[in-house]
């Protein structure tokens, strides 16, 4: 069996996701390929910076951010593309742009798509959102953006996988939440109100809820963010089993500019109502808790605003501690720019790769799910580099063909 795994985008640098998986085997008449993502631009203004590859068999989308799924309004007026089956939990599909041909991935759980065992499971980064496991070969897993600290939403334990796709959009940063919600506490007793552009479907409902749960109530969600009730009325996979009182105990208030903490969208400060508040200097303190935009950045360079990290993402041990569960023999770190490979390795393992490209043929294998044939174990000579994995008894080899991203 072959697979190729294509960074199209999501390499070097935070940016667009967006990643072609393809595989074939004997009995196929073509190879079938999914793509993983479908990432728009991070900048306004900005090209996403990939195309859209032809005769695809399915899109998965694992959140709703737009990195994570722009491009699938580029889609909507091309016949033949508004026909491939998206992918996505009903929680994201209901963020999506209408009009194309959606299927159901569950939060926790696994479907079937052409042949392949998808299985998924919540990855405490936003409401619904999921990361990716696909049974071809010795496992393919793709953590879409994810995080193991967060109150809110449960990170689900994946199975193993012989090559990994990594969100690191932190880098080897290694602080915890707790450090940044002390950080941000110190911001209440400000005289002004705080102003928080946040993700809608992310961390705006998560601050809430923090706050909460230290009796801070003065504290206003706008209308287009996920609502307590909205919470609990999807999967309860996704949602950490502790927070489901503090849930409970909040309901749904008119959004109250004179709030001491407004959390709006959108998460950029571009549009919304973080947009039409951002323009009011003398009522609010900016503060932003994730990506910063060029503006944003000059607003904190001036010191017009201020930027305190929530981690949304993994920090270095949870890179380390997912690479040890998936015992993955290949990780490739996405969304970072990877100046010194030894470094990483040091920290990581020597799994780490800065590959954009993965080329692999599984001898003996000749279908999407594990084979249970003994195959031949063999050698790549052009990089002096193999794969093999003894499982329950049976070796598989991977010969792999990688293409080095320059950074």
């Amino acid at each position: 069996m072959k697979i190729s795994i294509d960074v199209l985008s999501g390499m070097g640098r935070k940016t667009a996701a967006a990643i072609l998986l393809t595989f074939s085997t004997s009995g196929r008449g073509r190879s079938v390929r999914f793509l993983l993502d479908a990432g728009g631009a991070l900048e306004a203004g900005e090209n996403k910076g990939w195309e859209m590859p032809a005769n695809l068999d399915a899109i998965f989308i694992s959140h709703d951010h737009e990195d994570h799924m722009g491009a699938l309004r580029e889609m909507v007026q091309q016949e033949t593309l508004s026909q491939v089956p998206v992918y996505a939990t009903l929680a994201v599909q209901k963020q999506l742009p209408s009009g194309l041909n959606y299927k159901i991935l569950p939060v926790s759980g696994a479907i079937t798509v052409a042949g392949v065992t998808v299985t998924t499971g919540s990855a405490g980064h936003s409401f619904g959102g999921v990361w990716l496991h696909f049974n071809i070969g010795n496992g393919i897993f793709y953590s879409g953006d994810f995080s193991m600290e967060s109150t809110l939403y449960a990170f689900t334990t994946p199975p193993e996988a012989e090559i990994a796709l990594l969100d690191a959009s932190y880098g080897l940063y290694d602080e915890t939440l707790e450090q940044c919600k002390r950080k941000l506490k110190t911001f209440l007793t400000q005289e002004k109100a705080l102003l928080m552009p946040v993700p809608q479907t992310g961390r705006a409902l998560e601050i809430a809820c923090w706050l909460s749960s230290m009796g801070y109530h003065n504290w206003s969600l706008a209308a287009d963010c996920i609502s307590p009730e909205n919470a609990l009325s999807g999967s309860k996979e996704g949602i950490c089993d502790a927070m489901i009182p503090v849930l409970s105990s909040l309901s749904r208030k008119p959004f109250d500019v004179s709030a001491k903490v407004i959390l709006c969208g959108d998460p950029d400060g571009m549009s919304g109502e973080a947009s039409e508040l951002l323009a009011q200097p003398e009522r609010y303190i900016p503060i932003y808790t994730g990506h910063l935009p060029e503006h944003a950045q000059y607003s904190v360079k001036k010191g017009d605003a201020f930027f305190v990290r929530w981690n949304v993402h993994p920090r270095q041990r949870d890179l380390k501690k997912l690479i040890d569960q998936l015992q993955c023999q290949l990780c490739l770190p996405l969304f970072q720019a990877i100046k010194d490979l030894s470094v990483w390795q040091k920290a990581l393992g020597n799994c780490i790769t800065t590959a954009s490209y993965l080329e692999g043929y599984y001898e003996g294998i000749d279908k999407a799910e594990n084979s249970q044939k003994q195959p031949q174990i063999s050698q790549e000579v052009d990089r002096g580099y193999s794969v093999s994995k003894k499982k329950n008894g049976r070796h598989k080899a991977l010969q792999l063909h990688l293409k080095e991203m320059i950074i």
